[in-house]
């Protein structure tokens, strides 16, 4: 009885702190960069749908919001590409599509989109278009496990700003959990504990 008055506390506990999932997730880390040197500038270059292009870019203009809010893009050469990852998120296979690319300018512009669990091997998952937000399904490749790294590959260098201009990329609700806050598992490290501790009693006591 005790055991399960521990557990209940327990999941109570991590239900009231655990973080509320936002509409839409978006990659907030940059992992990798690698330029080419296809293109007419030495990478990272890219601009803004307000300003001049092409012109240097921090690598970190493909993070956060969609490009309404922050109309910032990294061009992406044939063979340059960017490495992206979730860190307050833990993205999986759920029901349609889970991961979204979007590109800026009707240009022709494609690039390979590729996923990894270990950010060693990456599998490809599908080629982005330009002008779009471009979705993909992690059960169109068989996808089992969390996606820890999203891979960005230029595959053209169409465009005035040439290369596939990449402004965001984001995680639907369906097919991504919360990562844990601290205080989340300070809770559930002590209720492990005490769940332990309720176990070692009862057989004392049995014995």
């Amino acid at each position: 009885m005790r055991l399960k008055t521990v557990a209940a506390g327990l999941a109570a506990s991590l239900a009231l702190s655990a973080p509320a999932h936002a509409l839409v997730g978006y990659a907030d880390v940059v992992l990798n960069f690698f330029d080419s040197g296809a293109g007419p500038m030495a990478g990272p270059y890219g601009g803004t749908l307000l300003g001049a292009y092409p012109v240097p870019v921090s690598t970190s203009v493909v993070l956060g919001t969609d490009s309404v809010s922050d109309p910032d893009f990294l061009s992406l050469p044939t063979g340059s590409f960017v490495t992206v990852g979730f860190t307050d998120e833990i993205v999986l296979d759920g029901v349609g599509d889970d991961l979204f690319v979007g590109e800026t300018g009707g240009n022709g512009e494609q690039a390979d989109i590729f996923v990894s669990s270990d950010f060693i091997n990456f599998i490809l998952l599908g080629t982005a278009t330009d002008n779009a937000l471009t979705g993909f399904d992690l059960a169109d490749i068989g996808w089992v496990g969390q996606v820890k790294a999203v891979k960005i590959v230029g595959l053209d260098n169409l465009g005035a700003s040439p290369g596939f201009d990449v402004t965001y990329i984001q995680a639907l609700p369906g097919a991504f959990q919360g990562v844990p806050e601290p205080a989340t598992w300070a809770l559930m490290i002590m209720g492990f504990g005490l769940a332990g501790s309720a176990v070692r009693r009862r057989r004392t006591t049995t014995a």
